[in-house]
């Protein structure tokens, strides 16, 4: 099982057609061996092919009896055919999971950061998550696994604390085009002053779930978080409720459309065009008038794109631990 040895005769037959080794960061990835191992495959191998990277795949798969490995490349990173990188996949059963630590640290490639893609439980696998946290640049989660989502922003909070590296969550990075877009909406002090007095808001989320997505609340709940926390909502926040759709052409947990209404008789809409779905329309409404609607375009939708974001961000978002303080406090979402 000698990774190097596997490699070279990997880039022998490479090197002679003149392709490019290339890598600008380490990937660490882990995965269960369940339906969503082939999904967390799927965006991990989408960062891949836009920017080359040496990635290392771990998956828990408990029928074995040792450690597997297997090497591959992917060739023509963003489009260029001279260019190369590799992957290095690694099953291993529970009882070694131990041994992996020691197993891949010869396997870095040096002077380039170190990320992290945890998408099992946050709690599974202790000694091994704190392992390759020594190495990781940021550590990135995904909350779609978790059946707790308060609990799951408590411990992503106290791994913010206490490492003092950066933490993000793949669904967190799905709300950034809402963000924005509410963001740009309340520029003003007065439309800033109208939201702050919202006396009501619904937030439409898309409710189709597939094997791999089924809790389609977390977008929706993130993005309330994320105005309550900014705002300073507390005994005078709005009522807030959550109204799930069905949209297949969509992915699950995506929030559809928002409606705001404030006590200064301001009532805001943004909804999808249901002919372009990556286009809101913007309508706001007093009692006596309607400002001409607008449109604000989202980054259409492409698989591993959240996780193209976290990664190349600086900053997954300074808002990000308040929201993730303001969930841990709450009893149940």
């Amino acid at each position: 099982m000698n990774v190097q040895d596997q490699l070279q005769n990997l880039w022998k037959p490479l090197q002679k057609t003149g392709t490019m080794r290339a890598s600008l960061f380490n990937l660490i990835v882990f995965a269960p061996d369940n339906e969503r191992r082939e999904y967390v495959r799927k965006i991990t191998e989408n960062v891949r092919i836009r920017f080359p990277c040496r990635l290392i795949f771990i998956t828990r798969v408990d029928i074995l009896n040792e450690i597997k490995v297997h090497v591959s490349a992917t060739e023509g990173i963003g489009g260029n055919k001279e260019s190369a990188c590799d992957m290095i996949e690694i099953a291993t059963p529970s009882v070694l999971i131990d041994k992996i630590p020691f197993f891949i640290l010869p396997h870095f490639l040096p002077d380039i950061p170190i990320y992290l893609l945890w998408t099992d439980l946050p709690t599974a696998y202790p000694s091994l998550l704190k392992s390759l946290q020594k190495w990781a640049t940021r550590y990135i989660y995904d909350s779609e696994v978790s059946e707790n989502l308060p609990d799951f922003c408590s411990f992503l909070l106290s791994q913010s604390e206490t490492t003092q590296r950066e933490v993000a969550d793949l669904n967190w990075a799905r709300t950034e085009n809402w963000r924005e877009l509410i963001a740009a909406t309340f520029y003003s002090p007065t439309r800033l002053n109208s939201l702050r007095n919202a006396i009501k808001i619904e937030i439409h989320y898309n409710n189709f779930q597939t094997p791999f997505f089924c809790h389609t609340k977390i977008q929706a709940f993130y993005l309330q978080a994320w105005l309550s926390s900014c705002l300073n909502w507390s005994s005078a926040s709005p009522v807030i409720s959550f109204i799930p759709e069905t949209n297949k052409e969509l992915a699950p947990g995506t929030v559809l459309s928002m409606e705001i209404w404030s006590k200064d008789q301001y009532h805001y809409t943004f909804s999808r065009d249901p002919h372009h779905l990556h286009q809101v329309r913007t309508i706001v409404c007093d009692e006596d008038k309607c400002d001409i609607p607008s449109r604000f375009i989202f980054s259409k939708a492409q698989t591993g794109l959240s996780l193209v974001n976290l990664i190349y961000h600086s900053d997954p978002s300074s808002h990000f631990p308040q929201v993730l303080r303001f969930l841990s406090s709450k009893s149940a979402v």
